[in-house]
């Protein structure tokens, strides 16, 4: 059996891997039945739901021949990391609208072709988003500003 497309076969092992993890994590709650689901009928049908899918991708990768898996890239995964981070540390400090242009900023510099007024522009439509939903209709605890 030769694999045609090594991106698809790895795709789908990665996402057999994360489903049976959902599965595994699962297992320790009560299952209960259709009439009365228990917390980990949820996770367990989602589990199964995507290792079925990864089953599928994998297959596929047996029949269609495909792309070859792309050198691993450095960069993008540390700067997105970095964004994240920041944002964890300036959502305190700052306050959400500070920390959401943050990370869009920081995060956009992953990609070589970056645009700062894309990213300022993406950074204004997710404030202007985030701001009257986590905040103002859901209510959380989340300040604007720094100081508050």
């Amino acid at each position: 059996m030769r694999i045609r497309s090594p991106k698809d076969f790895w795709s789908g092992i990665f996402f057999i891997a994360i489903a049976l993890g959902f599965i595994a994590l699962a297992r320790q709650y009560n299952m209960g039945d259709m009439h009365r689901m228990g917390p980990a009928l949820f996770p367990t049908t989602i589990g199964a739901l995507l290792a079925a899918l990864g089953l599928l991708i994998a297959a596929r990768s047996l029949v269609i021949d495909g792309a070859p898996v792309p050198r691993m890239q450095a960069r993008p995964i540390f700067i997105s990391l970095a964004a994240i981070v920041l944002f964890g540390i300036a959502l305190d400090l700052l306050g959400l609208v500070i920390a959401i242009a943050a990370l869009v900023i920081v995060g956009g510099y992953a990609s070589r072709e970056v645009r700062i007024t894309t990213s300022i522009g993406l950074a204004a439509l997710l404030i202007a988003f985030s701001v009257p939903v986590f905040v103002w209709l859901l209510g959380l605890p989340i300040p604007l500003w720094p100081g508050e």
